[in-house]
């Protein structure tokens, strides 16, 4: 008798970077008790002369790196990850590594080192772009001296933060108990031992840490994409020595996984990383680039086209008496653009960011990036970059964006480029002018240009010797909203009647564009005038800057915040909407730092109501944490009345 036998396969469940994100890291906990035993056994040994000082220097080193990946894991959350009675103990193995160093408080430490993953390699809010530089030899003068940089920045640029200065109870105990320490060792004899053993090692240990956690997984430090600011590379046995940051890319994508969990998280992604174009190098292979060699960390990488990049400022150039043009120093390859794109540039001035849109002058096929920046009245960042910026300064520079371009390729027979520019708005139009005439021989272009006054025109030079060039091809047809000397073109502002005699000098092309930008009245006044010309849409094209916060959508509701300072705040917030969106818009300072979900400094306490994350995916916040009623004020979506609370324990 056949008897027949049937089996259910059952597909393994596909694991993610959350399943190695939970439970309480057991090896952490044996890293932090083999580093105690062994450093109390150190001392003893000093004290009983079985040790030599200087074998005491090198062993303390030793110990005191291997102790930092506990204060590191610790500060992330990542010994007891949601086990919420381990969360003490957390702390606890936290600040009994930091006292070898001495001067790095645990709860300080652990708040600015949110800010290195929320703006790594931000040359103004990244703390950790002190160990930056172009050469090793740059970065190795600033290493042994992070800790001292992090207590500098403390007492300025972070002076005022509210998430920094929750820790500075808690920083005077600490400086209190060391400092007693320090004296105590000092007045009984041990000062000789005390600097051998216990100062020296501290600056060896921190040049280790900051270039192994710091210079090499980031140099050249010019690249601010989530996938490109930070590399992996590879070795047998290489995880061990650097404790896992080896696969840096794992801690900065997803800072809750623990660091012995890195290399697998790696190879469960390694396909992502590599088709988002993450640099992933090898010391020794012919299949990957070289250490330091992977073309994704030297030059814009980022596969959707919008580069974040640390560039210097290689050259400004007065156009006018408030504006300049800034040109920036390319990475190996230069940003690529479109003619009429813009970028923003991000500055931190009097403790915020501001960001700015400036539009590109150059043409694409020049290989520069330059842009105008006209001083606006009352504009911080413009008359930062008009009055204090200088030749080799560092700025943040985000893009291509716009769609108001003009690409060559696609206007073969465009008869004729009509650009219409007020003041600074000649800056994009200048580099769509450079470009129809350089790469299309048989389209005419013609520049209508109003300012208030002759010597507020910028680009003059440029413009003149674009005239010389294509003296066939290219005129020029200015405006002056005041007369001046020899003066007898047109004057006063530019109107519908003004505009409708220029464009009939220039006759009516078969085929033609007409690009404006410039102030938003003028604008009006030039889209109705061809409008009413019965030039096409199609054939009109308007530069429009900026984002806006999102427009309320769905249902409003309540949702009431108690911050650990005391202060009580309500908001109205829709379901579209985060409640640090909203709180920002109102001027509510609550803690944070990233504000996309990385760093969890926006951590709360759902105390009452629903809600939901506006990413579903969110490396700050564990999915036991979230159980557990806990969320994050950049990504939270109220789906009811909802009562937030800060609690500076959580994290």
């Amino acid at each position: 008798m056949n008897a027949k036998v049937s089996a259910t396969i059952v597909s393994p469940e596909t694991k993610t970077w959350t399943d190695y994100s939970t439970g309480i890291a057991w090896k952490t906990v044996a890293l932090f008790v083999g580093v105690s035993v062994a450093y109390i056994s150190m001392i003893v040994a000093i004290y009983l002369e079985a040790m030599s000082l200087l074998e005491g220097m090198v062993l303390a080193t030793v110990l005191i790196y291997l102790g930092f990946t506990v204060v590191h894991e610790a500060g992330h959350g990542n010994i007891a990850h949601e086990v919420t009675w381990m969360k003490p103990i957390e702390r606890f193995m936290g600040w009994v590594m930091t006292l070898l160093f001495f001067i790095m408080p645990f709860g300080l430490f652990a708040k600015i080192h949110d800010y290195h993953h929320a703006f790594t390699n931000d040359p103004d809010r990244d703390p950790d772009h002190w160990v930056s530089g172009d050469t090793w030899l740059q970065a190795s003068l600033r290493a042994p001296t992070l800790a001292l940089n992090y207590l500098y920045l403390t007492m300025t640029r972070f002076k005022d933060d509210p998430v920094i200065t929750k820790t500075h109870m808690s920083s005077m105990i600490y400086f209190v108990v060391t400092g007693s320490i320090s004296m105590g060792l000092i007045l009984s004899g041990f000062a000789l031992e005390f600097l051998v053993v216990g100062v020296i090692p501290i600056f060896l240990a921190s040049y280790i840490l900051g270039m192994l956690f710091d210079w090499i997984p980031h140099m050249p430090t010019r690249q601010q994409g989530r996938y490109q600011n930070t590399r992996s590379y590879l070795f047998p046995g290489l995880k061990y020595l650097t404790m896992g940051q080896s696969y840096h890319h794992i801690h900065h994508l997803y800072p809750r996984v623990s660091w012995f969990n890195y290399q697998r998280v790696f190879d469960l992604i390694r396909p992502e990383l590599e088709a988002k174009n993450a640099p992933i190098e090898a010391l020794f292979s012919n299949k990957l680039p070289r250490f330091g060699l992977s073309k994704n960390a030297r030059e814009p990488s980022s596969i959707d086209g919008i580069h974040k990049l640390t560039l210097n400022v290689q050259k400004i150039h007065q156009e006018t008496a408030d504006a300049v043009a800034i040109s920036f120093k390319n990475l190996d390859k230069p940003l690529p653009f479109k003619a009429g794109q813009y970028i923003t540039i991000t500055k931190l001035l009097n403790g915020e960011a501001i960001t700015r849109c400036y539009s590109i002058c150059e043409s694409p096929n020049v290989g520069e990036l330059t842009v105008g920046v006209k001083r606006v009245e009352g504009g911080l960042l413009s008359t930062y970059l008009n009055n204090d910026l200088n030749v080799g300064d560092e700025l943040t520079v985000t893009g291509p964006f716009g769609s108001f371009y003009f690409d060559p390729k696609q206007s073969t027979d465009i008869d004729l480029v009509t650009l219409i520019a007020g003041g600074s708005g000649i800056t994009p139009n200048l580099a769509i002018a450079k470009t129809a005439l350089n790469e299309c021989p048989s389209t005419l272009v013609h520049l209508i240009y109003a300012n208030r006054s002759i010597t507020d025109l910028m680009f003059l030079n440029q413009l003149n010797q674009l005239l010389s060039d294509y003296p066939d091809r290219f005129t020029v047809t200015n405006i002056f909203e005041k007369s001046h000397g020899s003066w007898t073109g047109e004057t006063g502002y530019l109107t519908e009647e003004k505009l409708i005699n220029m464009l009939a000098e220039q006759g009516e092309p078969e085929n033609g564009q007409y690009f404006i930008c410039g102030p938003t009245v003028m604008k009006d006044i030039v889209v109705s005038t061809l409008e009413g010309l019965n030039i096409g849409s199609d054939r009109i094209f308007v530069e429009e800057f900026g984002q806006s916060a999102p427009k309320a959508e769905g249902p409003l509701h309540k949702v009431n915040i108690h911050l650990a300072n005391g202060s009580s705040h309500e908001l109205s917030v829709a379901e579209n909407q985060t409640v640090l969106q909203v709180a920002t818009q109102e001027g509510i300072k609550i803690p944070h730092a990233c504000g996309v979900g990385q760093c969890g400094c926006c951590m709360m306490q759902v105390t009452a109501g629903d809600s939901e994350l506006a990413v579903e995916e969110t490396p700050g916040l564990l999915p036991g944490e979230q159980a557990n009623g806990l969320t994050l004020a950049c990504q939270c979506r109220p789906k009811s009345a909802l009562s937030l609370k800060e609690d500076i324990t959580l994290r």
